[in-house]
């Protein structure tokens, strides 16, 4: 069996580390294109005061929301404009990036203290402007939950060794091992941050995180000295790329393949898959702890339902396994355009493809409003809007299968608000 993995941005074929290092470009969030920043304004409303209760997790509600690349907003009455409009076409969530990567669009009303960091008080990574209170704020006067969406592997943290706590992964090219630009959870410093982090940003006012679909780890990593020590020492298997993969070639266009993974390999995926877990218990225990009311939701790629077997291997994911998390919504990104492209498959069978993972997910997740489908609205290729009948269509057949939570990525004062209305009810 032949195996690859072509992702938007980060073309892990059997194993894609290429000659100028190691290239895990996982985008930030989809590969959308990053204009130029802009000056921001100051902001007019007042920190939010936080009260917190006891949670009840007997109930999941259900979830319509907009994901926030960046509100293109030039101060916070335009944004109280903008949340006014979603809140009219029946959004009840806000997801909101609270990180900021270099190169990332900043809030134009925000006032940037450093390129990349976070929007919210801390001392566990850069603050590029503590504004997350006040949108959570405005968001609440208008009725809307606000959850932020949260990096794990890819957040800007402060670390004593940062070239230290990489994750190390083997490089198919040369036979070697070399950084990734990612954190590896195995690293204590690491864990501690995104521990404390999460504990901030808990107590910032908001409802719920989103974690991002960072908190994977691919086929040819970890390799760092704590991560194949332990798992040495806890399976008495050795850990090198000779006991991992058999076969693997470049093909003519100089992408590397694996014609097999061995039985090692599995067990291999199967303990990073556990590991992923257990880490993101941790943030959502500690969490919680700070704000007891607050919701989790995760990010999953589209594979862990169409192909859980390849997503374990390629990704050390497995939807499965993460329902025994206490998450609250379980983020399966739907994102048909992307699928499209990357399955070679018709209009017809995209769309069948959105039908049936929506049926699978709901065999596996007993709660349909635990499923929340994210849908684009953009093309990822040309940042350009999706049709509205091509839109409509895709949550047409989501909601044929059950009535689930929705969301859609990303809002944008082009978005297509009519389709929203149509279908956020």
């Amino acid at each position: 069996m032949l195996f690859r993995f072509q992702k938007k941005g980060l073309y892990l074929l059997g194993a894609v580390l290429a000659v100028s290092g190691i290239l895990f470009l996982l985008p930030g969030y989809i590969g959308i294109p990053d204009p130029q920043r802009e000056r921001a304004e100051a902001s007019i409303y007042k920190e939010l005061k936080i009260s917190h209760g006891k949670r009840d997790s007997s109930f999941t509600r259900r979830m319509l929301a907009a994901q926030v690349l960046v509100f293109d907003c030039k101060d916070y009455r335009d944004l109280e404009d903008s949340i006014k409009k979603l809140k009219r076409v029946g959004v009840n969530t806000l997801i909101v990036r609270a990180f900021q990567n270099r190169g990332d669009r900043v809030y134009r009303f925000s006032t940037p203290r450093c390129s990349e960091g976070v929007y919210f008080e801390t001392e566990h990574a850069p603050v590029v402007d503590p504004l997350l209170p006040r949108l959570v704020s405005i968001g609440h006067l208008h009725g809307l939950k606000v959850f932020a969406w949260m990096e794990t592997r890819k957040m800007p943290l402060r670390l004593p060794d940062p070239e230290g706590s990489k994750a190390m992964g083997y490089c198919f090219e040369k036979g070697t091992l070399e950084p990734v630009g990612m954190w590896s959870i195995f690293d204590q410093a690491v864990e501690r941050r995104l521990v404390a982090l999460y504990e901030d940003v808990a107590r910032s006012g908001i409802d719920g995180i989103l974690i991002q679909d960072d908190l994977v780890m691919y086929h040819c990593e970890d390799f760092s000295p704590q991560a194949v020590a332990l798992f040495e020492q806890e399976t008495g298997k050795v850990l090198n790329p000779e006991t991992l993969y058999q076969g693997p070639f470049k093909d003519s266009n100089g992408r590397w393949y694996v014609s097999e993974y061995t039985d090692t390999f599995w067990e291999w995926s199967r303990w990073k898959n556990r590991k992923l877990l257990k880490i993101a218990n941790k943030l959502i225990q500690a969490s919680r702890a700070a704000n007891p009311q607050i919701e989790f939701a995760m990010n999953f790629m589209y594979e862990s339902v169409t192909d859980p077997k390849n997503a374990l291997a390629w990704l050390s994911q497995s939807l499965a396994e993460s329902t025994k998390l206490p998450i609250d919504f379980y983020a399966i990104m739907a994102y048909h355009r992307q699928i499209k492209e990357e399955l070679n498959l018709t209009d017809a069978g995209t769309y069948e493809k959105i039908s049936d993972m929506t049926a699978n997910v709901l065999k596996l997740i007993d709660d349909p409003n635990k499923i929340l489908m994210k849908v684009q609205l953009e093309d990822w290729n040309t940042g350009k809007q999706i049709p509205a009948v091509e839109a409509d269509e895709v949550f047409r057949r989501i909601n044929a299968e059950g009535r689930v939570s929705l969301a859609f990525i990303p809002y944008s004062a082009k978005a297509r608000l009519n389709v929203i209305q149509h279908h956020f009810q």
